[in-house]
């Protein structure tokens, strides 16, 4: 079962550390009180359009909006926000955030924030630095109880679209009982990987290493992050240097 929106209050006190003595008292003058983020899957829309939308949260600070296009398309793109903290009050922040959409270049410096002050409801937005149209998402809290993150489970052939910002392709992707990923796209590219549940989330670690071109991003290695749902595998694998990612949508 997803772990969802369940928050650990922490503290951090500026020149002095959390108190480990049991005690109640308040905290001293200068401290500001946060919370991990609220980690888990929520499913919705993007306000204003009929675009399904998946919001992956983890407990380390990092989001992924994955979000679909008009007239249900498939996906479209995905923001990835990362070193983000959460307030006390239930809002995520995040200035270190990419808009990136699929056949549209380059990415979208952007500031990502999520509130999850009425979970399981949630409603985030993205807001694109450079001034070009952001993102609203509203959706709620996803059980996904029909499947548990485990390598058996993502284990599988996929078929779906592989997509960069250069582009897109038709791509499959196997992944073996024991983690290992293979995967081909109709252009000519081989890539291979890993794939391991993520610990404390609904969700997987994937790192993939690309041949050189025609891959998206060739000779390179990347890694992020993946959600299955039901048949459907997500996955948004950012570039080292961030300007580009490798997105892929398929079912077994």
């Amino acid at each position: 079962m997803t772990r969802n929106a369940i928050p650990i209050v922490v503290c951090a006190v500026a020149l002095a550390a959390c108190s480990t003595d049991g005690s109640n008292s308040a905290p001293p003058p200068g401290a500001t009180t946060t919370t991990l983020p609220s980690g888990g899957v929520y499913k919705g829309s993007l306000k204003g359009s009929t675009a399904d939308a998946t919001l992956l949260m983890l407990f380390n600070g990092t989001a992924y909006l994955f979000y679909g296009g008009a007239g249900g398309t498939g996906l479209a793109g995905v923001a990835v926000a990362t070193n983000g903290a959460q307030s006390g009050d239930g809002r995520f922040t995040s200035n270190s955030a990419f808009d990136y959409r699929v056949g549209k270049a380059p990415a979208s410096p952007a500031a990502f924030s999520a509130n999850f002050a009425q979970a399981p409801a949630v409603d985030a937005t993205v807001a694109n630095k450079d001034g070009s149209a952001g993102l609203a998402f509203s959706g709620s809290a996803a059980p996904m109880l029909d499947i548990a993150p485990s390598r058996a489970n993502a284990g599988g052939l996929y078929s779906g679209r592989g997509m960069a910002l250069g582009g897109t392709t038709q791509t499959r992707i196997t992944v073996a009982g024991d983690g290992y990923l293979a995967g081909t796209t109709t252009s000519g590219c081989i890539f291979k990987g890993t794939v391991a549940p993520h610990e404390g989330a609904n969700a997987y670690d994937v790192s993939v290493t690309f041949g050189p071109a025609p891959c998206p991003i060739p000779d390179a290695t990347v890694t992020g992050n993946a959600v299955l749902d039901g048949p459907r595998l997500l996955v948004a694998l950012p570039s080292p240097d961030r300007s580009n990612v490798f997105l892929f949508d398929g079912r077994k």
